[in-house]
């Protein structure tokens, strides 16, 4: 498990510096810092440094970041002699570090954790050129070469390297390495370890009282990496809480508004669902009012639909010329077709059959006139006998009529519909009035039920009651002057 969480790691690392990540990395702090005050920079800057922890052949110093008009520099805060009887520099250690958190961070940070600062007799240190293809495993490539650059064997040394420079035209990185002897570097540890302390690193820069501390400060860590405490960032409270804290407003701040959308559409589908039952039963309504006004029209469709046989008789009387008389006429319905026709059959004498289809073309009551069987002439005389076959036009059906709403009759086209509109909710003759589909039909010229369906099934009106009307003569289809 740990292999392979190293090597996910090493992956990660090599993925970011293909990419330069690093790089941006650094150029986007170095921007930032530009534009900070130096104040406020300083200060965040001594909140990330631990104190450090100086060896040298007299006196172990404890040097504390503080700043200084702006400025970050070490101060000398302890000295603890080496010289003397172990028990008291034992006491004198311990001491000192205990003394890190009341004195210089009020208890916050830990005053265990430290850097150790090795002499720079102890130390050796140089700055290599090496191609920019080993940047990816840097301490690897470093370690086959170790003796080139240390008189030691690899075994007992403790080294690192950082990246300081990079030449991105010849290829190049220039790298900062540096080196000790493991034993100098336990030594070290034992020490500070004996005073309580945990030492978090080891660094090959020696403090120097009153020196500013130029920053970024060199990143060289001699501690063994099986040593070395886990830098993982999101293992640390300062890091995962504001991450925590900056994810919930993120997600509050997406989340919100795709909530509130929700219950506009469940608030708007509860509407449309009301509408839908209302129109459902709107329709529903409709088409019941349809249905029955339908079935209501069918008879006066079918009374107003063709002349009526008495103005037939008279029309065909007038139509056919004096010198013709019928021994038969017939009057029937045939259903052949999808609508049911009307035939007239004519038998008779005539003194000129032939011009009598003419005539029944002619008139505005008959259409496709024929002969159902040859004529036959009269012997002996002058005249013929015929048997002839037509058809009834179908008349237009009569103006639909609409009746006001709430009882209350439409204004009347005459003299006639006043006496109508007289009383309440009777019908109005008007010729020109239009009614939707559905609404039931009559005519100012000829008699017919004034019981008809208000205007629209929605508004909840009544049907008007029947109310009578004065008979009025059919209109005349035929020929209007009547023989001499």
């Amino acid at each position: 498990m740990e292999q392979a969480t190293a090597n996910l790691r090493q992956g990660v690392r090599d993925t970011a510096h293909r990419f330069g990540l690093p790089a941006l990395w650094r150029w986007w702090l170095a921007e930032l810092a530009g534009s900070t005050p130096a104040g406020p920079r300083a200060a965040v800057q001594r909140r990330r440094m631990r104190p450090i922890l100086a060896f040298s052949a007299e006196a172990a110093v404890v040097w504390v970041p503080r700043v200084n008009a702006g400025r970050l520099e070490l101060v000398e805060q302890a000295r603890i002699p080496l010289a003397g009887e172990p028990a008291t520099v034992a006491q004198a250690g311990r001491t000192a570090i205990d003394g890190l958190a009341r004195r210089v961070y009020g208890g916050v940070v830990a005053p265990t954790k430290l850097r150790i600062a090795l002499p720079a007799a102890q130390v050796l240190r140089k700055q290599l050129v090496l191609p920019a293809a080993v940047e990816e495993n840097l301490r690897q490539a470093i370690a086959w070469d170790l003796d080139r650059h240390t008189p030691f064997p690899a075994e007992q040394l403790y080294f690192d390297a950082v990246v300081v420079a990079r030449d991105a035209r010849k290829k190049e990185i220039r790298v900062d390495w540096a080196a000790a002897l493991r034993a100098h570097v336990d030594q070290a540890l034992r020490q500070a370890q004996a005073w309580g302390a945990t030492v978090v690193g080891v660094t090959p820069d020696t403090p120097v009282e009153g020196r500013p501390l130029t920053l970024p400060a060199s990143r060289l860590n001699l501690l063994p990496d099986e040593a070395r405490p886990d830098s993982a960032p999101w293992r640390r409270w300062q890091v995962w809480l504001p991450l925590a804290l900056l994810a919930c407003a993120v997600a509050a701040a997406v989340a919100l508004p795709i909530w509130q959308k929700r219950e506009a559409v469940l608030a708007l589908m509860k509407d449309a669902e009301q509408a839908r039952v209302q129109a459902a039963a709107a329709d529903a309504l409709r088409t019941e009012f349809e249905r029955m006004t339908g079935d209501y029209n069918f008879a006066l469709a079918r009374k107003y639909g063709y002349p009526p046989a008495v103005q037939l008789i008279e029309d065909v009387s007038r139509l056919l010329p004096d010198d013709t008389w019928l021994l038969q006429f017939e009057l029937k319905t045939s259903a052949r077709a999808k609508e049911p026709l009307r035939e007239v059959v004519l038998r008779g004498e005539s003194g000129s059959a032939g011009r009598l289809v003419a005539l029944l073309e002619d008139s505005k009551l008959f259409e496709q006139a024929s002969p159902r069987s040859p004529m036959t002439k009269i012997q002996p005389g002058p005249g013929e006998i015929f048997d002839l076959g037509t058809q009834l036009k179908p008349l237009p059906l009569p103006a639909m009529l609409e009746l006001a709403a709430h009882g209350q009759a439409a204004p009347a086209a005459g003299p006639e519909g006043q006496a109508a509109a007289s009383a309440p909710g009777s019908a109005v003759a008007d010729s020109g009035a239009s009614l939707s589909p559905g609404t039931l039909r009559t005519s100012a010229a000829v008699s017919a039920p004034a019981e008809v369906s208000a205007s629209s099934p929605a508004t909840g009106a009544t049907e008007a009651p029947p109310a009578a009307r004065p008979a009025v003569p059919p209109a005349t289809t035929g020929r209007e002057a009547a023989k001499p």
